[in-house]
């Protein structure tokens, strides 16, 4: 009597998508953080820096795209409705270039954010989350989210 029970259960292991997180081309070798303030005034403009870190013990190679470093930063509300993108609307150079990470070196990215849509409307006090992504050679990175409010 044959039993296809295990070729069943590792078929069904291969329907299961992949869960990524903030570096999915090397999770043991680099952190990709967003870095932000806590809570800020409406009205006030928000610092954000993307931090890559080479965490591993020898040098890292990304291949990032831009002449310019091309990154976005995406705030949404707490339903997930994108309110502000930071390359919305924005062509970007499709040119690779190689930025070489020692052990222990970080690289870090910055913008800020004005409180505003992409539309430009102001948004409105309450709480949201800044996620960062980085277009590569191959799939982007990307930040775990990090929340902020948005105080009165």
């Amino acid at each position: 009597m044959r039993s296809w029970g295990g070729a069943a259960l590792c078929s069904a292991a291969l329907l299961v998508p992949r869960i990524m997180t903030a570096a999915p081309q090397r999770p043991d070798s680099i952190t990709f953080t967003v870095v932000a303030p806590q809570s800020v005034r409406r009205g006030k403009a928000v610092p954000i820096t993307l931090r890559l870190t080479n965490t591993s013990a020898g040098t890292l190679n990304l291949y990032l795209t831009g002449r310019t470093i091309t990154f976005d930063i995406i705030v949404t509300r707490a339903d997930g409705e994108v309110v502000w993108r930071r390359l919305e609307h924005v062509t970007g150079q499709q040119i690779v270039q190689v930025k070489t990470l020692t052990p222990g070196e970080t690289f870090e990215l910055k913008d800020v954010w004005h409180q505003r849509t992409t539309a430009g409307a102001r948004v409105s006090a309450g709480d949201y989350t800044l996620t960062g992504v980085i277009p590569t050679d191959r799939e982007a990175l990307r930040t775990v989210p990090l929340p902020l409010r948005i105080k009165p």
